[in-house]
């Protein structure tokens, strides 16, 4: 089945917001992209005022990545919040999809992993108990488009709590020839519709419909990019081509240099004091890199394209004022930092992504510093909608912290996971990140990791076994183990500081 033709509404609202960001971003001439017309929209809006919610998720986006989004950075954070500290705590695509739509770490949703028996679509506790079926029950109109979690097939249905449903289901990395599951029905893209695009004239789509209903709105839209190129069914480590941007970005951004290049963490000298996932990898080539980081920042360009036709399609409707915009990646990534290639491991890079929200009573350009993650994203919806949540959340609402800068004290678990070993499962690593600290014991071997960002911010000297640092050891190690086995309120208790090194 084709995709039906429709208006090419998209492009005139990509026109108008990119019309003053042409030079700062190079995209004069910029081609329209063409639309998948929906349904007649409903009858004109009436009563029920509350806010409507627009989540939109990359895949693999670091922090740094968020420089080349121009678009993003100014109807995002310039109208509203930037969260400086946010982290990814389960560093991977599938756990951190979990956590999106549960508000649970992996111990309590139960996704560890991307695949295999604990990992996966398949591994997610109570699939039809999310925070789409938790804002539906509470009177919200629905809508998904773009990647779901991992190894989610046509097969599992329709999800339950959403109205509109279209996730993408075959060659889901791939920007072109891939297949959307779209309302039960396959439909298959062999067009040039970059599948950056589809995401985003689907979500211009939803919000004009949405709007024009007598019900608020959430809309999911969950971009790829900038994940590498890889085949479904195929383990993840295969997906090593650089991601295919839209051809009218093909030359974007060509003299933007590698930024990992110039940490001194990029390809760490001396690395005896690292894991043994890190002492066994080779140096990495600063020019495959730098071909891999181009291409992502120019995948990523439709991306920011897609944002501000967003944006633009809320204020056309005039509900951009009464919408809660809220932009994050699923995990950060690493660009030969400590030699490696990739994310998963509990580096800074790999922990922290990009977190920005605007709406109501969101001050316009303010930074806040509070440790936010994805697992409180869930929470957060949850509080602006009104809904009950079917399930205890371990995470906490980033309304409060956005708002009035209001403080939110937080040790946060990180872990990855899991491995096999003589007949049972156990976890890759688990640790807690403090904003000073990361504390990583992997178990396998027991392994301690330690780096005091405060003195190191690169992470460099591991002080996991530095006498001066045990009280601090001791502490975090402490921490580990009871947020090891949190749930709801107990994942939320504020430890105080941790003890200071001895001088």
């Amino acid at each position: 089945m084709k995709t039906p033709p429709g208006p090419a509404r998209i492009g005139a609202a990509l026109v108008a917001a990119l019309t003053g960001l042409a030079v700062l971003t190079g995209l004069a001439g910029l081609a329209a992209a063409p639309a998948t017309a929906l349904d007649t929209p409903p009858a004109a809006r009436a009563a029920d005022d509350r806010p409507n919610i627009v989540l939109i998720t990359t895949d693999d986006q670091t922090l740094a990545d968020l420089y080349w989004m121009p678009a993003t950075r100014a109807a995002l954070g310039g109208a509203g919040a930037t969260f400086g500290q946010a982290i990814s705590p389960h560093p991977l695509c599938c756990p951190a999809r979990a956590e999106m739509v549960t508000g649970q770490y992996a111990q309590n949703n139960g996704v560890r992993s991307n695949s295999g028996p604990h990992g996966g679509f398949g591994a997610l506790k109570e699939p039809g108990n999310t925070v789409a079926s938790w804002l539906h029950d509470a009177g919200y109109a629905t809508g998904f488009v773009g990647k779901y979690l991992n190894l989610y097939s046509e097969r599992d249905g329709i999800q339950a709590g959403w109205d509109h449903w279209a996730p993408i289901t075959h060659n889901t990395y791939q920007a072109f020839d891939y297949s959307v599951f779209d309302n039960g029905t396959r439909v298959e893209h062999h067009d040039d519709l970059h599948s950056n695009d589809f995401v985003s004239q689907r979500t211009v789509d939803l919000v004009e419909r949405y709007a024009a209903a007598d019900e608020p709105f959430l809309v999911w839209s969950s971009y790829v990019a900038p994940h590498g190129q890889c085949t479904d069914n195929l383990p993840l480590d295969v997906c090593a081509a650089p991601p295919t941007p839209a051809a009218r970005h093909a030359g974007l951004y060509s003299g933007s240099p590698l930024p990992s290049l110039g940490k001194p963490s990029f390809n760490e000298a001396d690395v005896s004091d690292k894991p043994i996932i890190i002492r066994k990898q080779k140096r990495v080539r600063a020019a495959n890199l730098q071909r891999l980081f181009t291409q992502r920042i120019r995948a990523l360009a439709s991306v920011d394209e897609g944002v501000a036709a967003t944006v633009e399609a809320l204020r056309a409707a005039g509900e951009l004022d009464n919408t809660y915009l809220v932009f994050t990646s699923d995990n950060g990534y690493l660009l030969g930092e400590h030699r490696y290639n990739g994310k998963v491991l509990a580096y800074r890079e790999s922990l922290r992504v990009p977190m920005l929200i605007r709406g109501p009573g969101i001050p316009a350009g303010v930074v806040r510093q509070q440790r936010v993650s994805t697992i409180d994203l869930a929470p957060t919806m949850v509080e602006i909608a009104g809904a009950v949540p079917g399930r205890p959340m371990d995470g906490v609402s980033m309304l409060a912290a956005a708002r009035a800068d209001a403080p939110l004290p937080r040790t946060s678990l990180i872990q990855a996971g899991p491995f096999h070993r003589r007949g049972t499962i156990d976890w890759t690593y688990r640790g807690v990140y403090t904003g000073r600290y990361t504390f990583v014991r992997w178990n396998r071997t027991g392994f301690v990791e330690l780096y005091d960002h405060a003195r190191d911010p690169y992470e460099l000297r591991n002080l996991g076994t530095t006498a001066k640092y045990g009280k601090v050891r001791r502490e975090l190690f402490r921490r580990t183990n009871l947020l090891s086995r949190c749930s709801g309120d107990a994942c939320r208790v504020d430890f105080g500081p941790v003890p200071r090194p001895r001088r």
